[in-house]
């Protein structure tokens, strides 16, 4: 993982204001993970009991995180989490920074997410970024031995390339929105 060898990082709160738009989205999204979830690229095993997930970016191969292709669905939420990525991303200080991977992730309640390192080649160089958006206080995120509760409107760089999952025992879906994000310039 670029320039991050360590576990999770808080990288600061993002203002309320930038995720009213993404909420209001989520109310009248169920139909619309339940639908985005059966064609979506990222089918990997031990995610598809207890997650759904709306990919709005992922790279053209695994192999590769410099190119990928956008969704159809990525003009419905564009004006909603660009502004939430742009204010989580300019402490990395990057010329040309970019994405190479966009997608909410819904944890049903009561699921786990067991212990993974993301292996792909297309996983190693960018920051994994979590911003949780629904949660409840007892959802948590592992990495290794560790265990956090990630509350919403925070964003945190997660290390991906160590054991990291996580559970949600509460009675309430956990979303987040998680993007990969890269310097093109280096």
């Amino acid at each position: 993982m670029c320039d991050f060898d360590g576990h999770i990082r808080e990288l600061g709160r993002v203002p309320e204001a930038l995720l009213q738009p993404l909420d209001a989205l989520l109310e009248h999204s169920r139909d619309t993970f339940l639908i985005e979830n059966a064609h979506k690229p990222n089918k990997f095993g031990d995610f598809e009991k207890g997650t759904q997930h709306i990919v709005f970016q992922f790279p053209v191969s695994l192999n590769d995180h410099r190119r990928s292709d956008f969704m159809p669905i990525w003009d419905r939420y564009r004006d909603a989490i660009e502004p939430i990525i742009e204010a989580v991303t300019p402490h990395y200080g990057y010329e040309n920074g970019k994405t190479c991977r966009i997608m909410l992730a819904k944890l049903k309640a009561g699921k786990q997410i067991h212990k993974h390192v993301d292996g792909m080649p297309a996983a190693a160089v960018p920051h994994k970024i979590h911003v949780p958006l629904v949660t409840h206080p007892d959802v948590r995120f592992w990495e290794d031995e560790d265990e956090y509760h990630l509350p919403r409107g925070s964003a945190f760089e997660v290390n991906n390339r160590i054991p990291h999952g996580g559970c949600n025992p509460s009675p309430v879906d956990r979303i987040h929105l998680i993007f990969d994000y890269f310097d093109a310039a280096a």
